[in-house]
């Protein structure tokens, strides 16, 4: 059918068409935009003049850059995407994937999450982040940086013109971080004690605790990463989970940092040795690896690792099982493996290791994440270091 159109008329040099639709009853301006043809059209109860002034500041905004086309894409929608497409690919592990999802839900139990993301406000975002303050701080601060992330893509899409996560607050959580924990000097001596030579995983926890290595790290290591002629262990992968929560071998660490090398010394030097010559062929080639050629979990490694600390009794506490109507007495440690590594951590810092060097040896991102989560430990070896400072000039005044 032919279109009927009264005062036609052309806006500007190449800028769009103005003109009355008489099939519509309405006024129309048609343009172009990135390429695409694009149609605006008078409202009903919009008078003739406010609907040229509307079209006035539309050109306008596309002139200087802060035109922004309306996008139905929400806040959930948008983090999901970017989720899957770092797992698409390949940026990500499937345990991260299934990480990130999970901190995702929380978002998606909300109420911010059918909120547009060009109609997203600081006081929605505040209101949603400040729910949060019942979750510990470092899973507050998971939250406000996926919110961080899906602003982010907003703006670099052209959803948005300003990210309204710029005046939100991160909240405090109402509960008090975990402390890191580590073995005293007593508690790690205890523990050695209990791994004795039939302990199935003697040489891993050795070498935990001497390393400082993540567990995952342990038991991903195979022949070609142990240089004994440079006397260096290359860490270059970890064990990890599927989406599914079954281990898997990952094809890198836990982050890019994490990719580094660790002087082999002889406090596990034996240990290391044993292990390599008792490891059982297996297709992954693996240092350690079950009877069955299938992987040893990190959740395993954490089952004995507390078990051996309650038989040396270290962190116990009392607990009761009741089986048959009987109630039985007994004990269970509180510990977790990665104490070992925290072990490891404490015990360079009270030798004096400078945090750079123990940044490195951790694979840590950067300096201020061993710092933070090292910082009551070093204060407590800078405390120590100013008392033998007093203590040395009341001796020599």
């Amino acid at each position: 059918m032919e279109r009927r159109n009264k005062k036609t008329k052309s806006v500007g040099n190449g800028e769009g068409s103005l003109y009355y639709s008489e099939k519509l009853k309405c006024w129309i301006f048609q343009y172009v935009y990135n390429g695409t043809r694009k149609t605006l059209k008078q409202k009903k109860s919009e008078t003739v003049k406010d609907f040229k002034a509307r079209v006035t500041k539309l050109k306008n905004d596309i002139n200087i850059g802060s035109f922004i086309e309306n996008n139905n894409t929400t806040i959930y929608l948008l983090g999901l995407e970017i989720i899957e497409n770092k797992f698409k690919r390949n940026k990500i592990s499937e345990a991260s994937y299934k990480r990130e999802i999970g901190t995702l839900d929380l978002i998606k139990n909300s109420s911010i999450k059918d909120i547009k993301i060009q109609k997203a406000t600081n006081i929605q975002l505040q209101n949603f982040i400040d729910d949060k303050k019942i979750y510990a701080n470092s899973y507050i601060d998971k939250i406000y940086e996926m919110l961080g992330r899906i602003f982010k893509e907003a703006l670099k899409r052209d959803y948005i013109l300003k990210n309204p996560l710029l005046n939100v607050e991160k909240p405090k959580s109402i509960k008090e971080d975990k402390k890191i924990e580590a073995f005293s000097i007593e508690e790690q001596q205890a523990f050695l004690n209990v791994l004795t030579p039939n302990e199935q995983y003697r040489d891993i926890f050795v070498i935990a605790l001497y390393t400082g290595m993540r567990m995952g790290e342990i038991l991903a290591l195979k022949r070609e990463d142990i240089d004994f002629k440079e006397k260096v262990i290359h860490i270059r992968r970890s064990l990890t989970k599927n989406k599914d929560g079954k281990p898997i071998l990952g094809d890198t660490t836990k982050t890019y940092n994490s990719i580094r090398d660790i002087p082999i010394n002889s406090l596990f030097e034996a240990e290391l040795k044993h292990a390599l010559n008792n490891t059982k062929l297996n297709i992954y080639n693996l240092i350690f690896i079950q009877p069955n050629g299938s992987f040893i979990s990190v959740s395993n490694m954490n089952s004995r690792f507390k078990r051996l600390c309650t038989n040396a009794n270290i962190g116990t506490k009392p607990y009761i099982i009741k089986r048959d109507k009987k109630e039985i007495h007994s004990k269970t440690s509180t510990y977790n493996q990665h104490m070992l590594r925290h072990t490891y951590a404490t015990r360079m810092i009270e030798a004096g290791v400078p945090a750079e060097v123990l940044q490195k040896l951790l694979g840590h991102k950067d300096i201020q994440t061993t710092i933070n989560t090292y910082t009551t430990i070093f204060d407590k070896f800078k405390k120590e270091q100013v008392d033998k400072y007093v203590e040395y000039m009341q001796k020599i005044n």
